[in-house]
């Protein structure tokens, strides 16, 4: 009796799973090739053949760093590759929305190893930098030079304790 009651318990939950619908798709989005100058958006999981708006933003700030549109194609993928500037950032959000739409179907924050270098901005000035460290330390040895101890002594007056040596005069 145990036994046929087991049978139809574990029959009925394998009934049940066979019957039951597939689970729909996992929506998905990441971020590869991540670099200081450019980053690759994916996703999956997507309508097929749906317009999508993906951005880069700084989290910090929230400013969109990067903004275009991808169609999915027939199995609900895209892919959007970014050329962007990181400079001096250490986290970068990608946001995917449907067109027209504010709130985002998807998104995803991701870390860079190390923070990236701030951008060079101005000439290569090694020449000049040299050339105010050695004025600057010539200068120093001058001021030393001029000011130093010169052995000025101020002569004391009134008496010694001890007669100053005096040879005896040769008589």
């Amino acid at each position: 009796m145990r036994w046929r009651r087991a049978a139809t318990i574990g029959m009925t939950a394998f009934a049940l799973l066979m019957i039951a619908r597939p689970a729909g798709a996992v929506t998905y989005v990441g971020l590869h090739d991540l670099t200081c100058e450019s980053a690759t958006t994916e996703g999956t999981g997507m309508p097929e053949g749906a317009r999508l708006d993906v951005a880069l933003v700084d989290p910090a700030s929230d400013r969109t760093l990067s903004r275009g549109q991808v169609t999915t194609n027939g199995s609900g993928t895209f892919e959007w590759r970014a050329k962007v500037s990181l400079s001096g950032m250490r986290e970068v959000r990608a946001e995917v929305r449907r067109s027209g739409q504010a709130k985002p179907v998807a998104w995803v924050e991701q870390s860079l190893a190390r923070a990236c270098p701030l951008a060079t901005t101005g000439p290569n000035r090694p020449l000049p930098l040299v050339g105010v460290g050695l004025s600057s330390f010539t200068l120093g040895v001058l001021l030393l030079i001029a000011f130093a101890y010169q052995g000025r002594h101020a002569s004391p007056g009134g008496r010694h304790l001890a007669a100053p040596y005096r040879a005896r005069p040769l008589r």
